[in-house]
């Protein structure tokens, strides 16, 4: 089953961030403007974390306050599992699968951010690791 496209070939390029102050409201509007379900947050050009509409839903909503006062270090999942780069995608399907995530930020050597990758796009990119997403999705 091994695999011989790298993450970077097919990697979404244009990432929404924001940093570790932005306002979960600010957060929610990025994710409906763009229909984007995870924001990385970065720091100095470094991914430290990643908001997902899941952690909106629990995290700041159960914190009960405006989220117009809650900040993105406050509900990000972290820390971050990353891969570089110069990987194979049927390696990025391996550790989503064991961390049970479904988007992966991508780093350069330096560990700057340069792109991501989700469940979706491996198994529109690489149809033969349909399988292995397919567990991922039956552990959950």
């Amino acid at each position: 089953m091994a695999s011989n496209v790298l993450v970077r070939d097919i990697m979404t390029k244009d990432v929404k961030t924001v940093n570790n102050n932005t306002t979960v409201k600010e957060v929610i509007a990025l994710m409906t403007k763009f229909d984007k379900d995870a924001i990385l947050v970065i720091q100095s050009g470094k991914p430290t974390g990643i908001i997902t509409v899941k952690d909106v839903l629990i995290r700041a909503v159960e914190m009960g306050a405006p989220l117009s006062t809650i900040i993105a270090r406050m509900v990000y999942t972290n820390p971050l599992v990353v891969i570089g780069e110069e990987e194979t995608v049927e390696e990025a399907a391996n550790l989503m699968k064991h961390w049970r995530i479904k988007h992966l930020p991508i780093v350069d050597k330096e560990g700057y951010l340069v792109g991501m990758v989700s469940d979706r796009d491996i198994v529109y990119s690489v149809p033969k690791l349909m399988q292995t997403m397919e567990e991922f999705c039956r552990t959950k």
